[in-house]
C-alpha cells in the first residue's frame, strides 16, 4: 500500500494545539512530560532580540515571582536550535569569564548513543546591553569549564525588572543532535547572588537530571511542520505517537533543503518542508509485520543524481522460515518506489544460508551494489530444497553458478552489470553405472529414460507425475540436440552431447505448483546457433495472478542465467490482458495483445517499475511493440 497525504492547515493547527496542551505544561520544577520543541519556517526568526517573531509560539514557564522565574521557547529549523526567553531578575551577574558561576540559561540536552543517551549542556550568557556581548558555551554536566560554540548568535534586550534574550545554535555544533526526535531535554534558570560570592541562589527548571538515568528527562517533543504531518498520519493509522524505528534526514528529492525519512511501525513515510512545498507527503506499506522486521536503513545516492535513494534491509517470515531482502527506494516527488530488492538471507529449521553487499563508488556515474555469495550453516547443496524467488533477485548460493553479481542505475533500473562465475558450481551427481559382465568394456553411457529415472529417485517426484513439455533442441555444448523435459516443477536436460553423455541438468523452475509451469520452448535469440530456454510460469500475488516469461540460456562454463523476466500476461477474476511473444533469430518482440474486461479507464495499477526483477506488462491502450536483443549475456530493449 503506498499513498500521499494531504495535510490542511486547520488540521495541521489543531495537532498544533493538541500536542501543546498534552505534552508542554507549565511548570516550577514538577516533573513534565515533554518540551515543545516548535518548528519554524526557515529565516522566520531573526535573532535580533526582539521577540515578536515569537508571538504564535507559546511559552513555558519556570520559577515564579518577580526574581529567578523565566517564561521560554524552542524553536528549530534545519540549520540549528532557537531559545527565546524573558527572564524575571532583581541583581543581572555577569564576569568576563563566562563561567556556571554566573547568570544563565542552561538548556540539558540528551541524545541516544551507542550505550545509553549522550549529554550535554548549553549555557546562554547574556550580555549586559551597550556593556558586553553575550556567549553560548557547551559542556558536559558539572562540568567547571565551558567550552565556546563557534556560530552561535546570542542577543539581549533590557526590560524592567530582567531581561530578555534571544539565540540560535546550529545543529552540527549540538553532539548528537541529528538524532533529536529521540533527544530529551530539561530547561534551568541559574541565578546568582553577587559577583563577590558566586553562589546560587535559586535554580528553577522544568525537569531534574539524574547522571544515571537521562533517559528519565523528558522528552523533545517536536512540533509544527513535518512533525505535525507524520502525527496526523500515525492518528490515522491507528498508532498515534509511535516513536519511528528510523529517522533520516537527507536531500532525497528536489530543492537543497533535506527531507526526512521515517521508518515506523511498517510504513515508510517521506516528507519536509521542501517536499511537496510541505504541505503534504508520500507514505508505502512496508511487506513486513511490524518494526522489528526493520533491521537496517541509510540514506545514500545510489543512481548518481546527486539526490539520496534509501538503502534498507528488511526481514519477511512465514512458517517455512525467513528471508532477508536489501532494498532501494526512490522518491520523484509524487510517490515511493521501489527500485531494486534482492534476497541476502534465507533461513529454516535447518540451518542459513547468508550473503553479503557492498557499495563501490566510481570515478564516473552512479556507484556499484555488488551482492557476493556468502556461506551456508545447516544447509547443503543436497538439502536445499527453495525454488529460486520469482519476486525479487534471488538469494546467490554458495554452491550455485554465480558467486557474485553487481547492479547497477542504467538510467531507468538497476540493471544487472556483471557476475563472477563460481569456478566449481555443484552438480548433482550422476548415477551410478549398471554393473556389466565384461568388464574389459566401458559401461555404455545411460540412456535419457536412465537419467530421468535417477532425477525422480533422487528428488523424490513421484511416477505419477507425467513428462511434460518434452521436446528435442541444442541449447549446449556440440552440435547434436539435447532432450529438455519438466517433471512436476523441474526443468531436465540431458542428452548424449551433454556432459559426456552421462550427466544431466535439473533446474528448479519459480512456481509454487506444478500446474504453474505453463510452458517451455526452445528458439535461438542470439544467432550463436544454439537455442536459448523460454519457461512461461504463472505467478499468484492475492486475487491477482501474473504469467511472467523467463528466459534463461547455457553458458560455456555451464551455468544457465537468466537473460530476461518479463510479464506477459495479468488475471484478475474473468478479467484477462495478454502480451503476444514473437521469438526472433536477433531477440524477441513483444506486442501488446488481447485484453478482456482491461481498459485505460479500469486498469487498477500504477504502471510497472521493474522492481522485482520482472518488466512491467506491455498495455495495448498505450504501449507499441518492444524488441529485446542480446547484449552481454542478457536481453535488453
Amino acid at each position: 500500500m503506498h499513498g500521499t497525504f494531504p495535510l490542511p492547515m486547520a488540521r495541521s493547527a489543531f495537532l498544533a494545539a493538541a500536542l501543546f496542551a498534552a505534552f508542554s505544561l507549565p511548570t516550577t520544577g514538577h516533573a513534565q512530560v515533554g518540551i515543545r520543541l516548535e518548528r519554524v519556517p526557515s529565516g522566520a526568526i531573526r535573532v535580533d532580540g526582539m521577540l515578536t517573531d515569537w508571538r504564535a509560539i507559546q511559552r513555558i514557564p519556570v520559577g515564579r515571582g518577580d526574581d529567578a522565574s523565566m517564561r521560554f521557547a524552542l524553536g528549530y529549523d534545519d540549520a540549528g536550535l532557537y531559545v527565546a526567553a524573558t527572564v524575571r531578575d532583581n541583581r543581572f551577574v555577569r564576569t568576563p569569564a563566562f563561567g556556571p558561576s554566573e547568570d544563565a540559561i542552561v538548556l540539558t540536552l540528551a541524545f541516544p548513543a551507542r550505550r545509553g543517551f549522550e549529554v550535554h549542556e548549553l549555557w546562554l550568557f547574556a550580555g549586559e546591553e551597550g556593556r558586553s556581548a553575550g556567549a553560548v558555551s557547551i559542556g558536559r554536566p558539572g562540568a567547571r569549564r565551558l567550552g565556546r560554540v563557534p556560530d552561535a548568535q546570542i542577543v539581549e534586550r533590557t526590560i524592567p525588572g530582567g531581561y530578555e534574550v534571544e539565540a540560535f545554535v546550529p545543529w552540527r555544533r549540538i553532539p548528537g543532535s541529528a538524532r533529536r526526535e529521540e533527544g530529551r531535554a530539561a530547561v534551568r534558570l541559574r541565578d546568582v547572588d553577587s559577583e563577590a560570592r558566586p553562589e546560587v541562589r535559586e535554580e528553577p527548571a522544568t525537569a531534574t537530571l539524574d547522571p544515571r538515568r537521562p533517559e528519565l528527562l523528558p522528552a523533545l517533543i517536536l512540533a509544527g511542520g513535518d512533525q505535525d504531518n507524520l502525527a496526523g498520519f500515525l492518528s490515522e493509522q491507528g498508532i498515534p505517537g509511535r516513536r519511528p524505528r528510523f529517522d533520516l534526514r537527507g536531500n532525497v528529492q528536489g530543492d537543497a533543503r533535506p527531507e526526512r525519512v521515517v521508518l515506523v511501525d511498517r510504513f515508510l513515510v517521506v516528507l519536509g518542508e521542501g517536499y511537496r512545498d510541505g504541505t503534504s507527503f508520500d507514505f508505502l506499506a512496508l511487506p513486513v509485520r511490524g518494526e522489528g522486521d526493520l533491521l537496517a536503513a541509510e540514506l545514500r545516492d545510489m543512481t548518481g543524481d546527486g539526490t539520496a535513494e534509501l538503502l534498507m534491509r528488511m526481514r519477511q517470515s512465514n512458517d517455512q522460515g525467513s528471508r532477508d531482502l536489501l532494498a532501494i527506494f526512490g522518491f520523484d516527488g509524487r510517490s515511493v518506489t521501489p527500485l531494486l530488492r534482492v534476497e541476502l538471507r534465507k533461513a529454516t529449521d535447518a540451518g542459513h544460508v547468508e550473503g553479503r553487499y557492498r557499495v563501490v563508488a566510481q570515478r564516473r556515474g552512479p556507484p556499484e551494489l555488488v551482492i557476493d555469495a556468502g556461506e551456508a550453516r545447516g544447509l547443503t547443496p543436497e538439502s536445499w530444497r527453495e525454488a529460486p524467488a520469482a519476486d525479487v533477485e534471488s538469494i546467490l548460493l554458495p554452491w550455485g553458478p554465480v558467486l557474485s553479481r553487481t547492479f547497477r542505475w542504467d538510467g531507468q533500473r538497476f540493471a544487472r552489470a556483471s557476475e563472477r562465475a563460481n569456478p566449481r558450481p555443484w552438480t548433482p551427481p550422476p548415477p551410478e553405472p549398471r554393473a556389466t559382465t565384461r568388464r574389459e568394456t566401458a559401461p555404455a553411457p545411460p540412456g535419457a529414460a536412465e537419467l530421468i529415472a535417477a532425477v525422480r529417485r533422487e528428488r523424490r517426484i513421484p511416477r505419477q507425475v507425467s513428462e511434460r513439455f518434452a521436446q528435442r533442441a541444442n541449447v549446449a555444448e556440440d552440435a547434436r540436440p539435447e532432450h529438455l523435459v519438466v517433471l512436476g516443477r523441474t526443468l531436465l536436460v540431458v542428452g548424449p552431447g551433454f556432459r559426456g553423455g552421462d550427466g544431466y541438468f535439473a533446474y528448479d523452475v519459480p512456481a509454487q505448483r506444478d500446474d504453474d509451469v505453463l510452458g517451455v520452448e526452445a528458439a535461438d535469440l542470439n544467432g550463436d546457433g544454439r537455442a536459448e530456454v523460454l519457461l512461461r510460469v504463472r505467478q499468484h500475488l492475492g486475487e491477482v495472478t501474473r504469467e511472467v516469461l523467463l528466459v534463461h540460456q547455457f553458458t560455456r562454463d555451464g551455468s544457465f542465467p537468466r537473460m530476461l523476466a518479463v510479464e506477459v500476461a495479468r488475471v484478475q477474476g474473468d478479467r484477462r490482458l495478454e502480451v503476444d511473444v514473437r521469438p526472433r533469430r536477433d531477440g524477441l518482440e513483444l506486442a501488446p495483445g488481447r485484453a478482456r474486461g482491461f481498459d485505460a479507464l479500469s486498469w487498477p495499477w500504477a504502471d510497472g517499475d521493474g522492481s522485482d526483477g520482472v518488466d512491467p506488462i506491455l498495455l495495448p491502450w498505450r504501449d507499441r511493440a518492444v524488441r529485446y536483443r542480446a547484449v552481454g549475456g542478457r536481453l535488453v530493449r
